[in-house]
């Protein structure tokens, strides 16, 4: 097994870490709006919740790869800003349109080294078979991402 391809998978596990706060941060900002008239629109929460799900199942799929995936340098980011609470709801979208665009730039970029990792293997027809696992729940979560922010944030009816 190359150096290349490990360090291509351990990449893709830091920006899949990174991109599950992200999304994880957009999704609780997201939900801090029911304490205003209109509630958030509950298949907006349920898109961000799949993102989340699928991340996760990509993350632990990484994890149980039969090679060393510990990455030293994994970076630590903060949890999600406080609010304070006379901020309007507007504010609050704004927040968490910025994470999930932040988690939809570590998801491309996860699933580039992936795809570069993917390169690679040629021997490994069981390895082959996890990547693509793995890339299929990233694009999976790369979906639901791109549907949640089509869809309306508060409940009209």
């Amino acid at each position: 097994m190359s150096s290349t391809l490990v360090t291509n998978v351990r990449t893709a596990l830091a920006y899949t870490v990174q991109a599950i706060r992200f999304a994880d941060s957009a999704l609780i900002l997201f939900l801090e709006l029911s304490a205003f008239p209109l509630p958030p629109n509950p298949i907006k929460v349920q898109f961000y919740q799949d993102v989340v799900d699928h991340l996760t199942e990509a993350y632990l799929a990484m994890k149980a790869l039969p090679f060393d995936t510990y990455f030293p340098s994994d970076p630590v980011f903060p949890n999600t800003p406080i609010v304070p609470q006379s901020e309007d709801n507007q504010h609050l979208i704004n927040l968490s349109d910025n994470r999930i665009s932040l988690a939809l730039d570590k998801i491309e970029l996860t699933i580039n080294y992936l795809d570069q990792a993917i390169e690679q293997i040629e021997e490994n027809e069981a390895l082959n078979g996890q990547l693509f696992f793995i890339r299929f729940s990233l694009l999976a979560a790369r979906d639901a991402l791109v549907s949640g922010l089509h869809e309306p944030d508060f409940s009209v009816g």
